[in-house]
């Protein structure tokens, strides 16, 4: 294997031999914490103290992919006036970027958000941004096939795990049926849009993180993921990612409460079925265990029905 395709050692000297390469001299830190496909630690530069994050993946992680097109959409989100961490650095193997102070614990988050009318009003600006700076109308030909091809991508519809479920033609029977209401504009969407991923600092939105799921989709997406059940946690009578009010996220970015955006919510839950199987093997644990397929596909059939 080249030296571009080898996996990074899991250990510090790994890392600041991985920086130095790039002329940045690090002091490697403690690990931040952890998601499930990737790990962080927090480095300082020798020469100026500053605090940054380095950032790989974890062991067993299913991605095919390492950092660049990650850090691409990040640099872009982040130059439309995003709260996206600044990237100096990326490739297959890892990503460098600037730390951001704040935690994104989600029963922190939402706690905060519960007593905070302008944290409400950080994370709705966020959409707003991604949807009118980065946004954009396509006219072009064949439309259709490029909608069921987002949507397939989107489902991860072309991998093993989808075909693990115990019902993936219903699955797509739910993806065709939204492939049918269209579009009208695209955006750069983050693509896990939600509580985990909104880091806080006093009260405000610091940063929003993790980009790896990014990509060009319907104006719909990040709304639909934000609003589907999985993600309320503690507070399952706020259905924007239990943080606001339905209404009250809708109207603040200007998004009408249509069938093409209940289209979305219902993707967002057969994506997370594929996720949740994805999950359980990943795990060791019996197919079930991260989420309830036959309850999350029942929920996305009424919202399309």
């Amino acid at each position: 294997m080249s030296e571009a395709g080898a996996k990074l050692p899991y250990d510090k000297a790994a890392i600041a031999s991985w920086c130095a390469a790039r002329g940045i001299d690090v002091i490697v830190g403690d690990h931040l914490g952890d998601g499930a496909l990737n790990l962080h630690w927090l480095v300082h530069r020798e020469d100026s103290g500053e605090a940054l994050v380095f950032r790989q993946r974890a062991p067993g992680h299913w991605f095919r992919r390492g950092f660049v097109g990650e850090a691409l959409a990040q640099t872009m989100a982040r130059q439309a006036g995003v709260l996206a961490p600044e990237v100096l650095h990326a490739d297959r193997q890892a990503m460098l970027m600037a730390y951001s102070s704040g935690t994104a614990d989600r029963e922190i988050v939402i706690a905060q958000a519960a007593l905070s009318v302008e944290l409400i009003g950080d994370i709705t600006t966020q959409l707003r941004i991604l949807r009118h700076k980065t946004g954009f109308v396509f006219q072009g030909e064949d439309r259709e096939s490029w909608l069921e091809m987002a949507i397939s991508d989107y489902c991860l519809a072309r991998t093993d795990w989808f075909e693990k479920l115990e019902q993936p033609a219903r699955a797509r029977k739910i993806m065709a049926q939204v492939a049918t209401l269209g579009f009208e504009g695209l955006c750069l969407s983050h693509g896990d849009f939600r509580t985990g991923n909104l880091q806080v600092n006093d009260g405000r939105l610091s940063a929003l993180l993790d980009w790896e799921f990014a990509g060009y989709r319907p104006l719909e997406a990040d709304v639909g993921w934000m609003l589907s059940s999985p993600w309320r946690y503690s507070r399952p009578d706020l259905p924007a990612s239990g943080l606001m009010e339905r209404r009250t996220l809708l109207d603040a970015i200007g998004q009408d409460d249509s069938p093409r955006l209940r289209g979305w919510e219902a993707l967002a839950l057969v994506r997370w079925a594929v996720i949740a199987r994805l999950q359980d093997s990943r795990q060791g644990l019996p197919p079930g265990s991260n989420a309830d397929e036959r309850a999350l596909l029942e929920e996305a059939a009424a919202l399309v029905a």
